[in-house]
């Protein structure tokens, strides 16, 4: 039974695979017959070139599990039809129009027989084996039907040398067609990977912060696991209530049992990326147009009116470049967020080396922070970004990751310049050989 069930699902997904196909067959007929409306006469009556012997094999290049015997056997009927209504049409008599026409019927049969025995049915396919097969092809096609159009007795030596000529043109247009389709196709496969590669970087970046952040609450899960075992001792120590004891006890166990949970998140979260992502040192230069390209795209899909420039006057390689991409996004993104509703909405970035320092500038034209906040700004959970409608809060911890990143991991200094209702001014400053990694 299930034998009989697998036979009958492999029969299935063969018949569908093959009405796939013959649809595919039916509509490069269509598109073929339609291109066999653009044509010039040629030599005798009713023998013509057109544009669907350019098309025509540009359709079986690009549908190579295609047998092209059956596909020009196919349009070898519906193109001459679709000829045929058009000039009935005009000349109103239908044994002339059938005998203009029947011989195109010849000309596809022939194509697809020896498209497939020289090009299909060849083991070592090459851009320049199936330029041959295109010339071949076009030059016997036409010469089988106008034999057929001028019974082989009116063939004349300049029909024959004009065919060839007529064929060697329609190729090479083929073949430069081709080209100029791959090249197009690598083009946008470039900026495709470009986009993977530009996103796939500053999710990576968010998720290093993240990872340092977590890192860092390590410390305060380990001294508060100290702690909650120090009040368990002395609670042993000093005869408390028993009830008490098992309290502190299963803080400590619970507590470590978070340590441990964070170390494996920990863990995976930086396999993974390093895996899937691992860029020794990248181009100042490199990260700011990254990051410029993703800040101009949120601004456009948020609708957010607010004018970003940026200019980097340096040239240095940056081994942490994760956590230096944090820096600027979190800077960045606050100056967008302090330019909402203002009537100047300014965004500046500008990166500058002097006395083997690099220097960050990030500006906004926005709301300022006031004088009393100033104190408190890289002070973990501050914030001032309140919804009033939801209740919701910022977390405050994107200056305090700055901060922390800038100090403690590039061994830098952060400056804030401010005047309420005039803007923010943010100077980074860190000394070249840090961003290198020489010495950190």
């Amino acid at each position: 039974m299930v034998e009989k069930d697998s036979s009958n699902k492999k029969q299935d997904r063969k018949r569908e695979m093959y009405m796939y196909r013959l649809k595919k067959m039916v509509y490069i007929s269509i598109l073929v017959s339609i291109g066999a409306q653009f044509y010039l006469n040629f030599f005798v009556e009713g023998f013509i070139i057109s544009f669907s012997i350019i098309l025509l094999p540009i359709l079986l290049y690009n549908n190579r599990n295609l047998n092209p015997i059956i596909t020009c056997t196919i349009t070898g009927i519906v193109s001459p039809l679709f000829r045929m209504l058009i000039m009935f049409i005009k000349i109103k008599d239908f044994h002339h129009v059938l005998s203009l026409v029947l011989p195109d019927a010849v000309f596809y049969l022939t194509y697809g027989l020896v498209f497939y025995y020289l090009y299909t049915n060849y083991s070592r396919k090459n851009l320049g084996r199936f330029g041959i097969t295109v010339l071949l092809s076009d030059y016997l096609s036409n010469v089988a039907e106008i034999s057929i159009r001028t019974q082989v007795i009116g063939l004349e030596g300049d029909i024959i040398k004009g065919l060839f000529i007529i064929a060697a043109i329609r190729s090479l247009m083929v073949i430069i067609t081709i080209l100029i389709l791959k090249r197009y196709k690598s083009l946008l496969f470039k900026l495709e990977h470009e986009e993977r590669y530009r996103r796939l970087m500053l999710l990576t970046s968010a998720f290093k912060s993240e990872i340092y952040f977590m890192n860092k609450n390590m410390k305060y899960i380990e001294d508060i696991m100290r702690k909650s075992f120090t009040a368990y001792k002395l609670s042993t120590e000093n005869n408390v209530p028993r009830e008490l004891r098992d309290i502190t006890l299963d803080l400590s166990k619970d507590i470590h049992e978070i340590k441990k949970d964070y170390i494996r998140v920990i863990k995976g979260l930086e396999q993974v990326f390093e895996n899937k992502f691992r860029v020794e040192k990248m181009n100042i230069k490199d990260m700011v147009n990254i990051l410029a390209i993703n800040t101009m795209e949120i601004l456009k899909k948020e609708n957010v009116n607010v004018d970003f420039r940026y200019k980097v006057k340096c040239n240095v390689f940056v081994k942490d470049h994760y956590y230096l991409m944090s820096i600027f996004r979190n800077l960045i993104n606050n100056g967008i967020e302090a330019c909402r509703d203002t009537g100047n909405p300014k965004v500046g970035l500008m990166v500058e080396e002097s006395e083997k320092k690099v220097k960050i500038h990030i500006s906004d034209r926005g709301r300022g922070i006031k004088e009393e906040h100033m104190d408190y700004i890289f002070n973990p959970g501050f914030s001032t970004k309140f919804n009033e409608e939801t209740g919701d809060i910022n977390r405050g911890i994107g200056l305090t990751l700055v901060k922390d990143l800038v100090s403690e991991h590039f061994n830098g200094d952060i400056e804030v310049q401010s005047n309420l209702r005039e803007g923010t001014t943010f100077i980074v400053t860190i000394d070249k050989i840090n961003l290198e990694g020489e010495a950190c």
